[in-house]
């Protein structure tokens, strides 16, 4: 029986497969972990807790799907958007973005609740309000309400929840002054729940282009913080589908003008053969007599072979006319699924009838797809089209903007698009595409970091790296799922990137669990992780929260990116669904106090100390942890949105615990004769490398730990122990098996980070 050590350094190779155990002779395998749970990888090769998620707001509605997507005009002007159904709701600062607040006069203890206020604003009742500030009864206090029986004359209305349940303040505490009430700011839309998936969004400046295959371009154009406007976006001319090439004409009864009647002379080449539909009402149709083009829109329709039109540049004269061609996009052959902009260009691609087609506007226009001038002539400035030459049909599913090219994601290969040489720009008659990789894509938007893109393939479980390769003189697309494959199933549905301060790509898994990719490509950092969000689902305690949706912008100071969350949980017997962003990642010069490691969390900032902490409706009648001025107190439970605490705190923050939990590969510190792979071993002492921890625990798996207590004679007693920096080195309760691994835990609410594992072990040489 001989002794070996073994040191692991490094960990930033993260979770690895099942199926690399015997895979000792990879590099990645000395810094890979076989369990890796709500813990980040970092860069520099630390495992760390993951942060945890702070309570922002509660999503419109409970029962409903809703999806996050950012709006970043700059840094400092950033905006979270919450799509759901027939609606957008706006987050910025940390809060829900509302229209001016009124001064709350009077709040009757009833059931329902009565509020008066004061100001020139009237309310509608089922508007939805905010309600902050108020003394005597702070029950009340951040949350959102549906105003019923509206009193226009008296500035009254009654409160109810946004479950439609009267809000019974009977046994609330007695108003008495203050706080404020304002309506929660929304703009309409015409998405239901069910759409929201398959929205895309591409951004200039103050306007946001939101794409869908079954509705017109929409743009959201910013002019102020209240001020947002959704409008359909009016195309003045194009794109267009091929010049008509049967013998069917069409003959306009006015030149110009509207409630112009166009009849066709036959249905041929008409939608296929169909002729006309009502759903080509919207629709452009661009008309040739001689040299001259004109275009028209359908505004009404009457048969087959007869609509109405209003004229958008004239036609010239009323004869029947041969040359015409079709609108590409309408509802009767659907819309852009997607788009970017790429050369001062707005590129959309993706309708049900073409999808192998991308159009780009005019350079600078993005309003513009005219082919070419009304006298025919096609100017480098004009709209470009190109459909992709592949063997069989391949829908575009995403189009990313890189400064080799136009990238092209479709269902069966990805294509590089591109002019003949690199300095020059996209024309109408300089634009080639060729396929680089044949991996296909799902239906997920890809995200950039650094000069990569990374994408989502086709079948869900696999995320490719689509960057450009010097040697290769061309774009590859390497697997990032290779080593561990087992952690996107059952599938991998949605992508947001978050450069700083650690880089991650954090992904939606069909199940709900929540993922992440370290990546930092030049360090070659490339390494999977695992979050369960602390709570539940549903009744079965159980079942983990599931993250629905993802998306990240920068912080409201700019020192980071955020990512926020859509979040179904289970709480006093219902389903919710929350908005939550993940505070900050732990750093070595942070304040014990401002730790945060719980989920769905909220922090007070008591001055003075106080013992109770209100707020607390979105955890109403759950058990709580509660972190106090860097200690950990027994959990609570939420009444009336309400914890009171057996003594004054400055600094609380309550929410879910959860585990942080890591584990290392079988060990290999070799033998006598070797390597001790396969041998039976048994590790008798184990260091840890630690910084800034408290509450580590360890041992040989999940159900077998001990905590490492570091507090020290010199620590005065009713303080918070200091966050422990150092190593230290324990006897370990293993048993003799072939494997050799160590297992820790972080559960409490205080931060962790592990710089290495060091392990002792006897391993028997004659087995």
């Amino acid at each position: 029986m001989g002794r070996a050590s073994d040191t692991q350094h490094s960990f930033n190779a993260g979770e690895l497969s099942n199926l690399l155990l015997g895979r000792q002779d990879l590099d990645k395998y000395g810094a890979g972990l076989y369990v890796c749970l709500n813990a980040i990888p970092l860069t520099q090769g630390a495992w760390t807790r993951r942060p945890g998620t702070a309570y922002l707001h509660q999503a419109k509605h409970h029962a409903k799907l809703s999806r996050l997507i950012p709006f970043q005009y700059s840094v400092t002007q950033t905006y979270m958007l919450e799509f759901g159904e027939l609606y957008i709701r706006f987050f910025t600062s940390h809060g829900i973005l509302t229209r001016t607040a009124q001064n709350i006069t009077a709040m009757t203890k009833a059931n329902p609740a009565v509020v008066t206020y004061s100001g020139s604003d009237t309310y509608a009742n089922n508007d939805r309000v905010y309600i902050s500030g108020c003394v005597g009864m702070t029950q009340v206090n951040n949350r959102e309400f549906v105003v019923t029986n509206v009193n226009v004359g008296n500035n009254t209305f009654e409160l109810y929840d946004t479950d439609g349940v009267a809000v019974n303040s009977t046994n609330y505490g007695t108003w008495s002054s203050a706080g404020t009430v304002a309506e929660i700011f929304e703009v309409t839309t015409a998405f239901d729940d069910l759409d929201l998936a398959q929205i895309r969004v591409t951004q200039s400046a103050d306007t946001l282009y939101i794409l869908h295959p079954d509705f017109p371009p929409q743009q959201l154009v910013r002019a102020s913080a209240l001020s947002w406007t959704l409008s359909d976006i009016v195309l003045t001319d194009g794109p267009y589908d091929a010049l008509n090439a049967t013998t069917t004409t069409l003959t306009p009864s006015a030149a110009t003008g509207a409630g112009v009647t166009l009849t066709a002379s036959a249905v041929t080449g008409i939608n296929g053969g169909a002729g006309f539909a009502s759903t080509d009402v919207g629709r452009l149709i661009r008309i040739r007599e001689g040299s001259i083009w004109g275009y028209v829109e359908v505004t009404g329709w009457t048969s087959t072979t007869v609509v109405t039109v209003t004229v958008l540049s004239t036609l010239t004269n009323i004869n029947a006319k041969v040359n015409w061609r079709m609108g590409i996009w309408s509802d009767t052959t659907g819309f852009p699924a997607c788009g970017t902009f790429h050369d001062d260009r707005l590129i959309l691609a993706g309708a049900a009838t073409s999808p192998q087609r991308f159009d780009g506007s005019k350079t600078g226009v993005y309003t513009n797809f005219s082919p070419s001038a009304t006298d025919g002539t096609v100017a480098d400035d004009n709209a470009i089209a190109l459909t992709l030459n592949s063997d069989d049909v391949n829908a575009i599913r995403w189009l990313v903007s890189d400064e080799k090219g136009l990238l092209v994601g479709t269902y069966r290969g990805e294509w590089q698009v591109r002019p003949s040489a690199l300095n020059e720009a996209l024309t109408p008659t300089n634009i080639s595409a060729k396929p680089t990789t044949h991996h296909g894509s799902a239906d997920a938007a890809p995200v950039s970091a650094g000069k990569a893109k990374l994408y989502i393939q086709r079948g869900g479980r696999k995320l490719r790296e689509m960057a450009y390769v010097y040697e290769a003189d061309g774009f590859l697309s390497p697997d990032m799922t290779l080593l561990s494959e087992h952690i996107t199933a059952p599938s991998l549905d949605e992508l947001a990137y978050q450069e700083q301060t650690q880089p991650v790509v954090w992904g939606v898994r069909g199940d709900g669990v929540l993922l992440g990719f370290s990546y930092e490509r030049e360090q070659g950092v490339t390494a999977w992780h695992r979050h369960e969000l602390g709570g539940q689902s549903d009744a079965a305690a159980a079942a983990i929260p599931v993250v629905e949706s993802v998306a990240v912008v920068p912080a409201p100071d700019g020192t980071r990116d955020e990512l926020y969350a859509i979040v179904q949980r289970y709480v006093n017997g219902g389903t919710k669904r929350y908005v939550e962003y993940m505070s900050k990642t732990w750093e070595y010069a942070d304040a014990q106090e401002d730790a945060f490691h719980l989920d769905c969390g909220w922090t007070v900032v008591n001055s003075p100390a106080a013992s109770t902490v209100t707020g607390l409706w979105h955890l109403e009648g759950e058990t709580v942890s509660v972190y106090a001025d860097g200690t950990s107190l027994p959990d609570e439970v939420v009444t009336n949105g309400t914890v009171t605490l057996g003594a004054s705190y400055s600094v609380v923050t309550l929410g879910y615990s959860y585990n942080s939990d890591g584990q290392t590969l079988p060990l290999e510190g070799g033998a006598q004769d070797g390597s001790a792979q396969g041998k039976i071993r048994r590790i008798s002492r184990v260091g840890f490398w630690m910084t800034d921890t408290l509450g580590l625990k360890y041992g040989k798996d999940a159900d077998n730990l001990t905590e490492i207590i570091v507090r020290t004679w010199g620590d005065t007693y009713g303080v918070a122990t200091p966050l422990f920096t150092g190593v230290v080195r324990k006897r370990f309760e293993g048993t003799y098996d072939k494997l050799g691994q160590v297992y820790w835990r972080c559960d409490g609410p205080f931060p962790g980070t592990v710089l290495a594992v060091m392990t002792q072990y006897e391993v028997s040489d004659d087995s």
